[in-house]
């Protein structure tokens, strides 16, 4: 990185950070993933009739797809850039900040710290409510491997989605068709791929991007292993803000 942009990175970060603080969106799409971790880790142990075990500590910290806490998170990441191509924004803060690469990055890196923050607290919230709903009986599950491989899962597809959504808000500068694609692709066109690749190969269809994540949290058997799974998610997630990155370099606004 040249010292040149270096020296324009800083303010732009600063604003990027004042930009999504100053949002309504970010407050209550944040409220409303705190709520929907803790209010779901509650209702998983209140509907739970069995005893406390490491099944009930996998559900709290991951309660099923599409959970709330990821589709939240994919929703602000398309809010990131959706809200200034909707609004006409996008012009004045070219204005202010001519070289698109420096806003490119700025806001990638805040948006990014921004998401793991959130998850990695949400999901933090969703264990001390499940733990405090059965009086401390999930306590002992903390060093479960697969309790752990589902809390981290979580993490890692609550960050993904998150990137999802922020590829989408810069390559489809239509907030409602970035919307659209985002809630549609993970819903009905990779479910209707991965049938179709099924039929050739069982297991090729865990080697999709979203399908992955089954091999991640341990549901699916096959497929690629826990460690390559998240590489593979992630992976496509940043080659998708790479290409939207691009695009938004060449294109008019």
């Amino acid at each position: 990185m040249s010292d040149q942009l270096r020296h324009q990175l800083r303010p732009a970060l600063a604003m990027e950070w004042y930009r999504l603080r100053t949002l309504r969106s970010t407050w209550l799409i944040t409220g409303l993933c705190l709520a929907s971790s803790v209010g779901l880790a509650f209702a998983v142990v209140m509907v739970h009739d069995g005893p406390f075990d490491a099944d009930l500590a996998r559900s709290v910290l991951n309660p099923g797809q599409p959970a709330p806490l990821a589709v939240l998170l994919g929703t602000l990441g398309v809010l990131a850039w959706g809200h200034d191509h909707r609004y006409g924004t996008i012009r004045p803060l070219l204005t202010l900040l001519p070289d698109r690469r420096v806003l490119a990055l700025a806001r990638t890196l805040v948006m990014t710290a921004y998401l793991l923050s959130v998850v990695l607290v949400c999901e933090a919230a969703a264990w001390i409510a499940g733990v405090l709903a059965t009086g401390g009986g999930l306590a002992r599950f903390a060093s479960d491997g697969l309790v752990q491989r589902n809390g981290l899962g979580m993490v890692v597809f609550g960050l993904g989605i998150g990137w999802f959504g922020l590829a989408l808000g810069v390559l489809l500068p239509s907030l409602p068709a970035a919307i659209a694609t985002y809630v549609i692709y993970p819903a009905v066109v990779e479910p209707m791929v991965a049938m179709l690749v099924g039929q050739a190969h069982e297991e090729a269809r865990l080697w999709l991007p979203f399908t992955s994540f089954g091999s991640l949290i341990g549901v699916d058997e096959g497929g690629p292993s826990p460690f390559v799974a998240a590489a593979l998610f992630l992976g496509v997630m940043i080659l998708l803000n790479v290409a939207g990155l691009a695009r938004f370099r060449t294109r008019d606004v």
